[in-house]
């Protein structure tokens, strides 16, 4: 089953001339494949997001030794034991990832319960780049789920602002006009997520990504957004939640047509992200501590095609 776009989503490729690769990309991803599964067996970190009933998206997660997700039947997929008992009907958007090796997959659905297990049924199943993805690896196996406790902190928060000064790995969470959440990861130069404490305001730069647009179109159509920013050493992380708003700044001369588009720089500019920030939380142990792994590099739109390419 191929996947498809909303308004907002085609609104943002045709600002880009991105169509061509977004239809392309559409007809080759969303559903189940051996690729997809291969991506979820080795992952040890699945990052999710579900709607609160105000309409706030909420992040979890589950970190531990591979695999966390696996293969239920042909539409479904078992969750860890660890993972919270979510009610049926809840729409969950996941990514899966290995952060060491840059391997992630994406899968967006709904909670059931099928043969006495709670599944997540899938709607779209899909796999990204490896670009942007600052490596490291967990320093505990054991499985965890977090976050253990929310605390909502002030805007100004000291330790907020130290942690957003040197972030590299985010994750964000948009909602489509159906109620649908999707995560994303969201990379970059250390310190990349520029945050005015005095303003609230929140702003980073969407880099070249694979021309589909769906975290962008889904703010352009909803403007419902949450980003959440490791502190790898201790696992805590900062889930900052508002409304976002989604600038174009690259327009392809000529329709792209290719889900990758190697680049001059490391880290291009397609758009600028700009949240204005309502609420501010502390999630306490999302994940088991990671350690940065300083001397490998980060995949970029420099790097040699081969290494871009999701594997």
């Amino acid at each position: 089953m191929a996947i498809t776009y909303h308004a907002g989503q085609r609104e943002v490729q045709d600002e880009a001339n991105s169509r061509p690769a977004a239809d392309m990309l559409a007809e080759r991803m969303g559903s189940r494949s051996e690729r997809n599964l291969s991506f979820y067996a080795r992952a040890d970190l699945v990052v999710y997001a579900t709607a609160s009933e105000g309409g706030v998206l909420r992040f979890g997660a589950v970190s531990g030794n591979a695999p966390l997700l696996l293969p239920f039947d042909d539409t479904a997929l078992g969750l860890p034991a660890s993972f919270p008992a979510l009610p049926t009907g809840t729409h969950l958007g996941a990514i899966a990832i290995d952060l060491e090796s840059a391997s992630r997959a994406r899968v967006n659905g709904v909670i059931e319960e099928r043969d006495g297990a709670r599944v997540l049924v899938s709607r779209e199943e899909f796999i990204n780049c490896r670009k942007y993805v600052a490596p490291s690896i967990a320093l505990e196996a054991a499985e965890h789920a977090g976050p253990e406790r929310l605390e909502r902190v002030a805007p100004g928060d000291e330790n907020l602002l130290r942690v957003l000064a040197a972030v590299e790995t985010s994750f964000v969470a948009t909602i489509d006009p159906t109620g649908q959440p999707d995560v994303s990861h969201k990379g970059g130069p250390a310190g990349f997520l520029n945050y005015d404490a005095a303003t609230r305001q929140l702003r980073w730069i969407e880099l070249i990504g694979n021309g589909t647009f769906r975290s962008a179109g889904n703010v352009r159509a909803t403007g419902a957004i949450s980003v959440v920013a490791l502190d790898l050493a201790s696992g805590d992380a900062y889930e900052l939640s508002g409304h976002g708003r989604y600038e174009t700044r690259l327009r392809y001369d000529a329709p792209r047509e290719s889900g990758l588009w190697p680049a001059e720089e490391h880290f291009p500019v397609q758009g600028v992200m700009t949240v204005d920030v309502l609420e501010v939380s502390r999630l306490r142990r999302l994940i088991a501590p990671r350690r940065r792994l300083e001397a490998v590099e980060k995949i970029t739109s420099c790097s040699p095609v081969q290494d871009q390419v999701p594997r």
